[in-house]
């Protein structure tokens, strides 16, 4: 086959699990090619990838849309399939010489918590969907509780054009020997400083926890890009006033957006994970902690004990702070008996393996059957 990637949308560190997503599933496309097949992604931003896999560069001015758009307009009939990783499907025609358009639909937070998003990026996401569902040939979602999002919000009518494949997880790339952010003990959270990620009520959990003088000796690592250079969001409430007033100061360390190799580190070397979000199309870092056979806590929502096959810790309530603090000192006090087993940390790194993932986008790019 001969597929085409639009990646225009990655700025690396700047968008969230879509950018990891698409870099995992490129990772598998490569390890699955056979023959002659060939991946051409379209991106400013190239990165390392197997052999098969070519990077071009979008031409022309003006915005994303506008560049990809008048770059692969001339080149459609080179394709057999062309994956649009982000929302966008471009308003081609369905000429004879259009490849297959297939498009991922990560979530529609923007319904759900609308006060995180301009009224610009509401309406341009939900044209963005709509469109998806009339102009590509087969849409994405992330997990199965996206689909039952899509099709709840725009219409059953959409059904057989919808298939869940859930996202890649790579761990090779976390291969290395970096130090960890800070020394042991520490309990780790992965974001990006997203509204709906709600680190605030960790912050203030791990203060209440400290203020009953349990595990003094740990500290909670922030890992995660900061909510200023984040794209796409309309308020992030920084974290510095929340940390102070909870009077946690060096027991809190925020790392920023970290490396590969630095976060594979963090990864290894944590006693246990807290994914404490309030709305997630797929849950990257969850799966992520588990596949590295950490203690995870994380909470009930949205698509979150999908994607984790009951394998974490679940809080019903993500906005409990006594709650949640209760649970991380226990979780602290035998975190052996909150890890994953060896088989189930198997099960996990083999069923969301790039290789294992793009060979279902395969599939639904051939047009083959596949099961929504």
């Amino acid at each position: 086959m001969r597929i085409g990637v639009d990646a225009s949308f990655i700025d690396p560190g700047r968008v969230g699990g879509a950018e990891h997503m698409l870099t995992n599933l490129v990772q598998g496309l490569g390890e699955t090619a056979e023959g002659d097949d060939e991946v051409t992604v379209f991106t400013e931003h190239p990165w390392a990838a197997p052999a098969p896999v070519h990077f071009r560069h979008p031409r022309g001015r003006g915005d994303r849309f506008r560049r990809i758009t008048r770059t692969v307009w001339p080149e459609l009939s080179r394709f057999d399939a062309f994956l649009f990783a982000n929302y966008f499907t471009p308003p081609f025609p369905r000429t004879s010489g259009r490849p297959r358009f297939v498009t991922v639909i990560h979530d529609l937070q923007y319904r759900h918590f609308p006060e995180h998003f301009s009224r610009r990026k509401r309406a341009w996401l939900r044209g963005a969907h709509e469109a998806t569902l009339r102009l590509a040939d087969e849409t994405v979602a992330i997990s199965h509780d996206v689909r039952r999002d899509v099709l709840a919000s725009y219409g059953a009518r959409w059904a057989d054009r919808v298939r869940t494949i859930h996202n890649p997880v790579s761990w090779t790339r976390f291969d290395g020997d970096a130090p960890a952010p800070i020394e042991e003990p520490y309990v780790l959270a992965v974001a990006a400083q997203y509204p709906h990620k709600n680190l605030e009520t960790l912050v203030r959990a791990f203060g209440a926890l400290r203020r009953q003088g349990r595990h003094l000796d740990a500290r909670l690592v922030l890992a995660g890009q900061l909510g200023h250079n984040l794209r796409g969001v309309a308020w992030t409430r920084p974290l510095d006033d929340v940390i102070a007033s909870e009077d946690l100061g060096s027991a809190i360390h925020v790392t920023g957006y970290l490396g590969d190799e630095q976060l594979g580190a963090a990864y290894r070397r944590a006693r246990m994970f807290a994914f404490p979000s309030r709305f997630e199309g797929f849950a990257l870092p969850v799966v992520e902690a588990l596949g590295f056979g950490l203690p995870v806590l994380t909470t009930r929502s949205t698509a979150i004990p999908e994607v984790t096959m009951g394998l974490a810790t679940y809080l019903d309530d993500p906005l409990d702070v006594e709650a949640m603090a209760e649970r991380i000192g226990s979780m602290l006090d035998d975190p052996a008996a909150f890890e994953p087993s060896a088989s189930d940390v198997e099960r996990v790194r083999a069923a969301y393996a790039p290789a294992t993932i793009a060979t279902r986008y395969r599939a639904v790019l051939r047009g083959d059957e596949v099961a929504a």
